[in-house]
């Protein structure tokens, strides 16, 4: 996966998470690179017991993971962000929403991974969504502003 777009993800689900009282931080490009480094040197060494405290603050497998979907919607089932994609996109910024192709893509996009828990009993359709994921993955830009600090005096 393009490691911007792993931050960017990161970033989202922090987003998230803060909004709903369930966090209270979101790492920098920087410290989110320390930490991914560290998890990847974790792995190689097989020190696998230490990797899931790492994994819960870089938001490993947020999006993807059906099993800790399916909790964390029992969990936020109310939540105003779930009611429509650009519901969801009031986590960001107004320069990050211009940055997308149309209102409501980034919102299609996280939302659409939200159908995952729904169809693990049924393969055909969670390849299904899969793809369309990918697809949305595709089309959707980087639009962090992260990604586009202009540098200044």
């Amino acid at each position: 996966m393009d490691p911007y777009r792993e931050y960017q993800d990161y970033v989202v689900a922090s987003r998230l998470l803060l909004a709903l009282g369930l966090s209270r931080e979101v790492l920098s490009l920087g410290q989110y690179a320390r930490l991914r480094l560290r998890r990847r040197e974790l792995v190689r060494q097989s020190r696998l017991s230490q990797l899931e405290s790492l994994d819960e603050r870089l938001r490993y497998g947020f999006w993807s993971n059906p099993l800790r979907l399916k909790e964390f919607l029992k969990r936020t089932a109310h939540a105003p962000y779930w009611a429509s994609p650009l519901a969801f996109e009031a986590l960001l910024f107004p320069e990050e929403q211009a940055r997308l192709a149309y209102p409501g893509q980034a919102g299609e996009y996280y939302l659409g991974w939200l159908r995952l828990p729904h169809l693990l009993m049924e393969p055909l359709a969670f390849e299904e969504a899969l793809r369309e994921q990918e697809a949305r993955a595709e089309a959707l830009p980087l639009f962090l502003n992260a990604f586009h600090r202009v540098p200044g005096p």
